[in-house]
């Protein structure tokens, strides 16, 4: 029960910072690429996690792994913090971010899938159940009920949400697999996924230094807080929970992602938004209910 309880404190924490992320990234997209953005958020990160490491005195931790945990680590990185974000970043480049964090929200789905193949655990019919409502509440909340806001025209920018939403739903159950220390492995996926994308920014894009404050600070916050200290609390949430349960409650975040629109740009929701958000606290309700263990 303690652990249960560890878990949704956690996820909270997760949720109150992922769902800023699409707001927050359109302010630095607005005058950098999604390439220069990750190059940012990555250099940010390893600032931010490496002062935390140091202050919890953790710095042993590195001696203990192997050559083959850090090899496994470069997957890591380049699985869910490079590959990751170049699709999601590029989603939003392309497409609305709103739209493009719904396709994007495909991903607690394939976290279901891939704990059942690689962890082994067990789901009912109100598993899959539960992951539809959340996933179809998700659809209507970033719609409005108006499915035709789903332009052909941002086919690409979908795309790129989809490949994203399937690089982190399984970087998340390798995660809880291989169960390293969070702050230091976190680190280490942040270093390899620097090298990853530093030469990528050279040969595709080009360096550049942000003039906006409002960049800066969307960075500050995306590197700091919502990337790195949102996967050390997702993961803690996955160590100390039941997978397809916070897969479900993560759904909670296209609301409070609607929320944050309106207050960064004024944007309103339409009335059917509610009705979606029903059907996510339904969904949340059958898992809940669900008995499973």
């Amino acid at each position: 029960m303690a652990d249960d309880k560890a878990s949704y404190i956690y996820l909270g924490l997760t949720i109150l910072l992922w769902s800023a992320t699409p707001a927050v990234a359109k302010l630095a997209l607005s005058e950098i690429n999604n390439i220069q953005l990750l190059f940012y958020c990555n250099v940010v990160g390893i600032l931010s996690l490496s002062a935390l490491v140091i202050a919890q005195n953790k710095l042993p931790a590195f001696s203990g792994y192997s050559k083959m945990d850090y090899l496994k680590m470069f997957g890591m990185g380049f699985l869910g913090l490079y590959l990751y974000y170049i699709f999601l970043y590029g989603s939003f480049a392309i497409a609305p971010p709103g739209q493009a964090n719904m396709i994007n929200y495909l991903w607690p789905i394939f976290v279901v899938l891939f704990s059942i193949l690689i962890l082994h655990e067990k789901s009912t019919w109100k598993t899959f159940l539960a992951i539809a409502m959340g996933f179809a509440g998700a659809l209507i909340v970033f719609t409005g009920g108006n499915f035709s806001s789903l332009q052909n025209q941002y086919t690409g920018g979908y795309l790129l949400a989809l490949c994203g939403a399937l690089c982190y739903g399984l970087f998340s159950v390798l995660g809880k697999k291989l169960n390293y220390e969070k702050f230091t492995s976190m680190l280490v996926f942040y270093l390899f996924s620097l090298l990853l994308v530093a030469p990528t920014m050279l040969i595709f894009s080009k360096f550049v230094i942000p003039q906006s404050l409002n960049s800066w600070l969307a960075i500050l916050f995306l590197g700091g807080l919502s990337n790195s200290l949102g996967f050390v609390f997702w993961f803690k949430a996955l160590e100390k929970g039941r997978t397809h349960r916070l897969a479900n409650l993560i759904y909670i975040n296209p609301f409070l992602t609607l929320v944050y629109m309106y207050l960064f740009y004024g944007e309103t929701f339409p009335l059917a938004s509610l009705f979606g958000l029903a059907l996510i606290v339904g969904g949340v309700l059958v898992q809940l209910k669900s008995g499973d263990k």
